[in-house]
């Protein structure tokens, strides 16, 4: 019976993954309308964790299949749970990554976070900008804003930062660099 529920796992969450990526597929990275742009994570790194989670699977049902026709060492079951383990993880965080998003309006902007409730922040409430951790992919580090004495929301470094600089135009609430120290 356990087999039974780790094979399932192994079919199901990556053929759901495979599913919702297809049919999202008109996410784009950066969104543009007559009121409001989207910034979201990029679906190549999106659609990349689906194919992970693929091709996890089918490796998975193959050593799984060899352990039990071929009685190797280990069981199918440790097999099967093994690789169960990698899909959920790659499955949850795929999730995450989706529902982040940064929305940005004439005077405002709305940040969905990765967990939690989502953040409006005006722009003129803005009192400082930071930036923190490691440089990504698109090699803009995480932008913290400050507003009105308390920290309101973090912008990842995943999405397009500098596009979302430019439309909050608020340069100045940024730290300034005066000979290599900053002020």
């Amino acid at each position: 019976m356990e087999l039974v529920v780790l094979a399932a796992v192994e079919v199901v969450l990556p053929v759901l993954a495979l599913l919702l990526e297809h049919m999202g597929n008109v996410r784009l990275s950066e969104r543009h309308h007559r009121h409001h742009d989207t910034y979201v994570v990029p679906v190549s790194f999106t659609r990349g964790l689906v194919l992970a989670m693929a091709f996890m699977s089918v490796l998975g049902f193959v050593l799984g299949w060899l352990c039990a026709m071929l009685e190797f060492l280990p069981s199918p079951l440790p097999v099967f749970a093994f690789f169960d383990a990698f899909i959920v993880t790659c499955f949850a965080g795929w999730a995450i990554l989706n529902r982040y998003k940064v929305s940005v309006f004439g005077s405002r902007l709305v940040i969905t976070p990765f967990v939690g409730h989502d953040a409006s922040v005006r722009f003129d409430d803005i009192d400082l900008l930071g930036w923190v951790g490691l440089r990504k992919g698109s090699g803009y580090r995480d932008l913290v804003i400050w507003a009105r004495g308390w920290r309101v929301g973090r912008i990842s470094g995943m999405v397009d930062v500098e596009q979302i600089l430019m439309a909050m135009d608020r340069f100045d609430a940024l730290p300034r660099v005066e000979g290599g120290i900053i002020s």
